[in-house]
């Protein structure tokens, strides 16, 4: 069961990012050479250095989201016939807004949603359901919208899939929808799956921090991956960089249900818009969602009548279909006796219609139906720690025994590394990434299961940690990269530049028999109060002493939350185990004074940054304007200059 099931809701509405950009180059990190004119902005809401939103606080919520449609029993579902329709999906009334993280200055594209509740409300009950969503990564970004403006952060578009956990229902009786959704949620989950388009990165505009938001929200039970369909998967051909589809069309993901003779495919993150508002689509002609009779042809060949069956043609110019549907359309093909006996073992295609009885192919299904995926794919370990990564395998959406062969993503691929989005920097190297490849293990080789049961893949970081081979930033980031070795890959695989797994891996940090400021604080904090200036600002500055002393009760309580607890500090994630064990020791152990130890400032250590042990040399210049920079379009294209420069283009 999935967000793709029957019964499901959909909502549209809007969400709010307030991230902090200065973390987005990694070489603010290095504190020796920042600069307080680092943290300011310009009126145009841009810095010289690149930092547009220098005081964000990391919130993410949701703003204006109601329940626009809905499907049960094989039915599209209106408000004539249930009243979920415009009810709010809002967050929790009981605890603040989530917090958006990425995992790493150079590891942007991996962005993931924190402590964040959600819960169904109108004015008569605060809520029909609520539950923890649980901690997620967007995935598949892409060039989304089509308008001919600067190409920013606004025409980026990406998807989030997770599970609600702990969800508890309060009277549905009066929607049937609702009902439905509650006796086929057993386990206390529910899935949701949500799309993110058109931010508001432009100071100048009013939604400034503002995106769109269109989800569903179906059942599901934990056997079932959470961060994916286990279903039929559409691969896209890719053009030189990994946001660009060669033929317009994005990945997505369908369900088959032959009980009921039913496809559900999710086109909600699979076209372009014509703006930031999500519709119109862009029209690309009569679309048609199809099963070839055949083998696959290549990406944007041309097939005939007969070689395929239509499934439905794809309604995505209707005006009202992608906001009320959340670009997840039902087709039914029970009436049709070759699609009923033949779509379990023949591939998926959208077609478009170029003449009589001609079709072009814009996306198919992977081909031969294989696919393999990590269901996260995203990890934080301290030094001794395992992570158990889930991956699956399929055919034709069918779980399969088969081999996946992991190793380290080649560095012309990687999406990681960088220096990240600034400028104007100098004097401060740009460290290399997944180096060195020892302190992070893992089998060259995983079984996955026929039953459709996760393969758990163990990822451990060595006892020593990695070493600090980045001097002035914690730790070090990794990617591993997996693909099908038995079955083997089939040749021209439209492989996804998105599956692979992103580990941080922390630093040793022992934690010290008494921890003082200069000698084991100050550099921590100092470091925090540089990249995130709204607490030094407006609540603590964390470069003095005697303002984190004052603050002691506050800080110690924002140290000792659950990582997962959206008041966690700091709001970023990348705080060790041993640097905030050294933190908390530090604020309870008290000196004759009654106060945390203060040590002696050390000259040496105030005047030297840690030595980066592996400089990358490759990182590119880019000419952008000042809109461009600071946010994930920087990042993709310096990533996509970078595997150009390594290819010789």
């Amino acid at each position: 069961m999935s967000y793709l099931s029957n019964p499901r809701l959909h909502f549209n509405g809007f969400f709010q990012a307030d991230v902090s950009t200065i973390n987005n180059d990694v070489r603010y990190y290095d504190s020796a050479h920042f600069k307080p004119q680092y943290q300011l902005s310009s009126s145009s809401g841009v810095s010289p250095n690149g930092a547009w939103q220098p005081e964000g606080t990391g919130t993410f919520r949701l703003v204006g989201c109601t329940v626009t449609g809905g499907w049960l029993d094989g039915a599209a579902v209106t408000a004539e016939r249930d009243p979920v329709i415009g009810m709010a999906l809002e967050n929790s009334d009981q605890r603040v807004s989530g917090k958006l993280v990425d995992l790493d200055p150079q590891q942007q594209l991996v962005s993931e949603i924190w402590g964040m509740a959600l819960r169904l409300t109108d004015d008569g009950n605060p809520a029909y359901f609520n539950g923890q969503y649980a901690v997620a990564a967007f995935n598949n970004a892409w060039i989304r919208q089509k308008e001919n403006s600067a190409p920013n952060d606004q025409k980026i578009g990406a998807a989030y899939q997770s599970v609600l956990e702990n969800v508890v229902w309060s009277d549905v009786n009066g929607s049937p929808l609702l009902q439905a959704l509650r006796a086929a949620s057993g386990d206390g989950l529910l899935s949701v799956q949500f799309n993110v388009y058109g931010y508001g990165r432009d100071p100048a505009i009013p939604r400034y921090t503002l995106g769109r938001i269109t989800g569903t929200i179906g059942p599901s039970c934990a056997a079932e991956p959470r961060h994916f369909v286990l279903g039929r998967q559409m691969m896209p051909k890719l053009g030189q960089s990994p946001l660009q589809p060669v033929f317009g069309v994005n990945a997505f993901q369908c369900l088959v249900d032959p009980r009921c003779s039913t496809v559900t495919a999710d086109f909600g993150n699979a076209f372009q818009s014509e703006n930031a508002s999500g519709v119109p689509l862009v029209d690309m002609g009569e679309l048609s969602l199809a099963v070839l009779k055949g083998s696959q042809v290549g990406d944007g060949g041309q097939v005939a009548t007969d070689a395929i069956e239509i499934l439905g043609q794809i309604p995505y110019q209707q005006p009202a279909w992608y906001p009320t549907t959340a670009g997840v359309q039902t087709f039914d093909y029970s009436s049709n006796e070759w699609v009923r006996e033949n779509i379990a073992q023949q591939p998926l295609v959208v077609v478009k219609t170029v003449g009589a009885g001609t079709w072009q192919v814009l996306i198919q299904e992977s081909l031969g139906g294989l696919y393999a995926r990590a269901d996260q794919f995203v990890y934080r370990l301290n030094p001794g720690e395992t992570a158990s990564m889930r991956f699956y395998a399929t055919r034709y959406g069918s779980p399969i025994a088969a081999t996946l062969a992991l190793a380290e993503v080649p560095e012309d691929q990687a999406l990681i590394g960088g220096a990240g989005s600034g400028q104007n920097i100098p004097d401060v190297p740009v460290p290399n990434v997944a180096v060195p490849l020892s302190a992070l293990e893992y089998p060259a080789q995983a079984e996955t299961h026929a039953d459709g049961s996760a393969v758990l893949v163990p990822a451990s970081a060595d006892p020593a940690g990695p070493g600090n081979p980045r001097g002035y930033i914690d730790g070090q980031v990794y990617a591993i990269g997996y693909q099908l070795a038995d079955p083997p890959q089939p040749a021209n695989y439209n492989s996804s530049p998105w599956n692979f797994v992103s580990v941080l891996l922390f630093d040793l940090h022992p934690v010290p028999e008494e921890p003082t400021w200069y000698g084991d604080i100050q550099p921590i904090l100092t470091q925090f109060g540089n990249l995130y200036p709204i607490m030094s600002r407006h609540l603590v500055d964390l470069g003095d002493y005697d303002s984190v002393v004052r603050h002691a009760d506050i800080l110690n309580l924002a140290f000792s939350l659950p990582v997962g607890n959206p008041n966690y500090m700091p709001v970023t994630r990348d705080l060790s185990m041993g640097r905030r064990a050294t933190l908390l020791k530090w604020l309870h152990n008290r000196g004759e004074d009654g106060l945390p130890l203060k040590g002696v400032p050390s000259l040496k250590a105030a005047a030297e940054a840690p030595e980066v042990r592996h400089q990358d040399t490759n990182v590119p210049e880019l000419d952008l304007e000042p809109i461009q920079r600071a946010g994930k379009t920087e990042f993709l294209l310096q990533l996509q200059a970078r595997k150009n420069m390594e290819k010789g283009g």
